[in-house]
C-alpha cells in the first residue's frame, strides 16, 4: 500500500473538519524580532502561531527591504498543505502556472495550492503582508524545470488558487456570529476541505459595547488591521487590541473571552479551524471585572 497522501489528506496529520488546538498566544505589534529568511529582499516577524499549534500552522508578518525593480522571487512552488497571504500595504505582481497575471494591493488576498507554480516578480518598496502556512515548516522548489516529489502526483491536477480583492461590496453585514459586524470571506473553506476558514471582520463605523462573554467550538487566530478593541480572555489581563497585534487561542470553555468595547473602525482578519463552528454565549468567569 502506497504511503503517498491523497489530495484530501494533509502531511501535517490534520483530519478534515476537526479543529487543531491553539495554545494562547499574544504577539503585540511591537513584539517579535524582524529576521532574514528565504528571500534576501524580505524580512520576517514570527507571530507565534507555530509554537501555539505544535507546528501545524504558522503566521508571519513580512515586509520588503529591497529596492523597487530589483526584487524578484522567480518561478517556484511550495511543499505544504496550505498557503494564504493578506496584503497590508503596497503592492505585488504575480504570475502563475495558469497564465494569470495579478496585481495584489492592500486588502488583496491569495490562497495558493500545494505544488502550484507561481512567481512574485515585482514589489513596491513598501509591500507588507501577513502569510499563513500549514504546516509551519515549508519546502520551496525553485525553477519550473525542477521535478516535483511523488506526493504532488496524488493531488488534484485541477487545483486552483483563490484570489480576492478588497471592496465594500465584498462585506456582508451579519454573515458571521455577530449581526453588528460585517464579514468578508476569503474562500479557504472549500480548498481546505473545511479545515480552515479565514475572513475579515469590521465594525460599521459606530463604536460598540462588545460581544459579551462567549466561547467557540473552533480554535482561532486573528490579526488587527485597524481601530481598537478591549479584550479579556479568562484569567488573562484585560488589554487593548491595536493594529499589528496578533492573538490566538483554542476552543471550548477553557477559552471564554469578551471583546468589549470596540471602536467604529475596528477591523481584523481571523482564522477559524474548523470552518464550521458554533459560538456559545456564557456567563463571565469568576473574578472577571468586565
Amino acid at each position: 500500500m502506497s504511503d503517498v497522501k491523497t489530495s484530501s489528506e494533509w502531511i501535517s496529520d490534520w483530519p478534515a473538519g476537526k479543529p487543531i488546538y491553539v495554545d494562547y498566544v499574544d504577539v503585540p505589534a511591537a513584539g517579535g524580532d524582524w529576521k532574514k529568511g528565504l528571500r534576501p529582499h524580505l524580512e520576517y516577524r514570527d507571530l507565534g502561531l507555530s509554537e501555539a499549534t505544535g507546528g501545524k500552522l504558522a503566521a508571519q508578518h513580512i515586509r520588503t527591504v529591497g529596492k523597487a525593480g530589483e526584487m524578484k522571487n522567480g518561478w517556484h512552488c511550495h511543499d505544504l498543505d496550505f498557503q494564504f497571504f493578506y496584503v497590508l500595504n503596497g503592492w505585488m505582481k504575480l504570475r502563475n502556472q495558469d497564465d494569470e497575471e495579478v496585481t495584489f494591493r492592500a486588502g488583496s488576498t491569495g490562497y495558493q495550492p500545494p505544488f502550484y507554480w507561481h512567481d512574485e516578480y515585482e514589489f513596491s518598496e513598501d509591500y507588507e503582508l501577513i502569510e499563513i502556512t500549514a504546516p509551519s515548516k515549508v519546502g520551496t522548489i525553485q525553477g519550473r524545470e525542477t521535478p516535483l516529489p511523488p506526493r504532488a502526483a496524488a493531488l488534484d491536477p485541477n487545483r486552483k488558487p483563490v484570489y480576492t480583492h478588497d471592496s465594500d461590496d465584498a462585506y456582508v453585514l451579519g454573515a458571521g456570529p455577530r449581526k453588528f459586524f460585517e464579514y468578508r470571506d476569503f474562500g479557504t473553506d472549500e480548498p481546505t476541505d473545511g479545515r480552515i476558514h479565514i475572513h475579515a471582520i469590521r465594525a460599521t463605523g459606530e463604536p460598540g459595547e462588545g460581544t459579551g462573554w462567549h466561547y467557540h467550538s473552533m480554535a482561532q487566530w486573528f490579526f488587527i488591521l485597524g481601530g481598537s478593541a478591549g479584550i479579556r480572555h479568562m484569567d488573562k489581563q484585560r488589554r487593548t487590541l491595536e493594529p499589528g497585534d496578533g492573538m490566538g487561542y483554542g476552543y471550548g470553555t477553557e477559552n471564554i473571552h469578551n471583546v468589549a468595547p470596540y471602536s467604529g473602525d475596528y477591523h481584523l482578519i481571523e482564522l477559524c479551524t474548523p470552518a464550521e463552528y458554533e459560538t456559545i454565549p456564557t456567563d463571565a468567569p469568576a473574578g472577571a471585572d468586565d
